[in-house]
């Protein structure tokens, strides 16, 4: 069974994925440590397999491997955090 790894962001010029180094990351620090704009890359999740998957298939994969508790249209990354109990990364 596919689960999520980790939140990550696919540049939409580039098709480049970046990935955050670990669950406790939100896409907002990724995005700022990768030096990215919002406007520029396109949130979503990276699988265990090493697939891109947006938040709504993320969802899916989260749910149906007992990452979260409740069904989501979209998973975010607190979503993700609280479900395996993880705490936030706090960026210095």
């Amino acid at each position: 069974m596919t689960k999520i790894k980790v939140p990550a962001l696919k540049n939409k010029k580039t098709g480049e994925i970046i990935e955050a180094p670990s669950v406790a990351w939100s896409h907002t620090e990724v995005e700022a440590k990768a030096n990215l704009k919002k406007k520029k890359v396109k949130e979503g999740f990276v699988t265990e397999k090493d697939q891109f998957v947006n938040r709504k298939i993320a969802a899916k994969i989260a749910k149906k491997a007992g990452e979260i508790k409740k069904k989501i249209k979209k998973l975010h990354t607190t979503d993700l955090r609280e479900g395996l109990k993880v705490k936030k990364k706090v960026l210095k």
